[in-house]
């Protein structure tokens, strides 16, 4: 049977995406993402990081993260956005961590004890994206990303 190259194309697409909603492990951060925004937050899957400026004229979804020696509040709740929709995560740190977003683009928000930071993002293409402490592997949230 002779596939054609698009076919080939959205079968790698397809596993790319199952293989990196399986995996449980955190990548290398992106070092462009570090810097803290004032913008509301809220969190998508497979999201396309923008600028807090950028989405700031829209509330969007914000989930407030602490970060403690017990592990990350909230812990694997589901919050359901929409595609291009803002997120902030609102991070207090009583522990040193770091929030990693399982998106493309990923998103790491890096926090030492006594930090406050917020992060705004969207995310581009409908799916799941793992939001997750990478000091626990605990997922703090799921973000369920619609049409």
């Amino acid at each position: 049977m002779r596939t054609t190259p698009t076919a080939r194309l959205t079968a790698a697409l397809v596993t790319t995406v199952a293989a990196g909603l399986l995996l449980a492990g955190c990548g290398d951060p992106d070092p462009g993402t570090d810097a803290p925004s004032a913008a509301p937050s809220s969190a998508s899957a497979s999201p396309s990081a923008e600028e807090s400026a950028d989405v700031s004229a829209e509330p969007g979804v914000v989930v407030d993260v602490t970060l403690s020696a017990d592990g990350p509040t909230p812990q694997g709740e589901r919050v359901e956005v929409k595609v291009g929709e803002p997120i902030t995560l609102n991070v207090t740190a009583e522990v040193a961590d770091e929030v990693h977003v399982h998106s493309d683009p990923e998103v790491s928000i890096d926090v030492e004890a006594g930090d406050e930071t917020s992060r705004t993002f969207t995310i581009d293409r409908p799916g799941q994206v793992a939001v997750e402490s990478h000091a626990t592997h605990a997922v703090i949230v799921q973000l369920v990303v619609r049409p």
